[in-house]
């Protein structure tokens, strides 16, 4: 699509093109159109500053890589001389997902998770509806993200792996939630640990902010109870997106 076919009053084709603009899959022209855009379009602006919160928190997966002595050389030399000043100010801002360090140490990574985000088009949009509710599920132990769930405007959800877990043949991943004022958890099912998958509206007792989500280690046929029996791999409470 060009720029001049965008259509930014369309809800949806404004937040793909903000996913795409923080994946750094966009054109030059079109990722300084967007921001330029950014500058007076509240809604973009926001897009953007959700997909790079979401996004940057997969670079913990990472491990640190200390630069190399050729990366600083080359650092040192487009640094301007000691006391001369540059040649015009400019605004600081967060820079572009892509411009930093730690997405490019994570370019396969990122990619698999963004194929799954952006769906079988191929980064052409990245959403087919922005997502209402989204929570990223972290490690009880460590804080490290494992899964994304998202949850549209019809309360069906996208559960999206960061990760892929080594699960024992005679045990199993299984998805729970819990609204705030229930008196249980409801499970949703065994889920894969290699793909994303999506879950109707209909066996949700429900989608409000607040809400838990949770991933827990079972039998292979699922936890024998009405509620978890296992450890606790990730969880998180969903929030709202807009």
């Amino acid at each position: 699509m060009n720029i001049q076919d965008w259509d930014l009053q369309d809800r949806d084709e404004l937040w793909g093109l903000a996913g795409e603009y923080v994946l750094g899959v966009l054109t030059t022209e079109e990722a300084a159109e967007i921001e330029r855009l950014m500058a007076t379009n509240e809604e973009l602006r926001a897009a953007v500053d959700y997909w790079e919160d979401r996004l940057l928190g997969m670079t913990a997966m990472i491990e640190p890589v200390a630069p190399s002595s050729e990366l600083w050389s080359q650092i040192e030399r487009r640094l301007p001389a000691p006391g001369v000043a540059p040649a015009r100010a400019v605004p600081l801002r967060r820079p572009p997902l892509w411009e930093t360090l730690n997405f490019w140490r994570f370019t396969t990574a990122i990619g698999a998770a963004a194929s799954i985000i952006l769906g079988a088009t191929a980064f052409s949009r990245l959403v087919n509806q922005a997502p209402t509710y989204a929570v990223v599920l972290q490690s009880p132990n460590d804080k490290s993200p494992g899964w994304i769930v998202q949850g549209d405007r019809t309360g069906k959800l996208q559960l999206i792996p960061l990760a892929k877990p080594v699960v024992a043949p005679d045990r199993a991943l299984q998805l729970w939630t819990k609204p705030l004022q229930a008196k249980k958890p409801t499970s949703l099912g065994l889920v894969p640990s290699d793909r994303s998958v999506q879950i109707p509206a209909a066996r949700l007792p429900g989608l409000a902010a607040g809400q838990l989500f949770e991933i827990t280690l079972e039998p292979a046929s699922g936890s024998p109870l009405d509620r978890p029996t296992g450890k606790i791999l990730f969880i998180g409470r969903i929030a709202a997106v807009q």
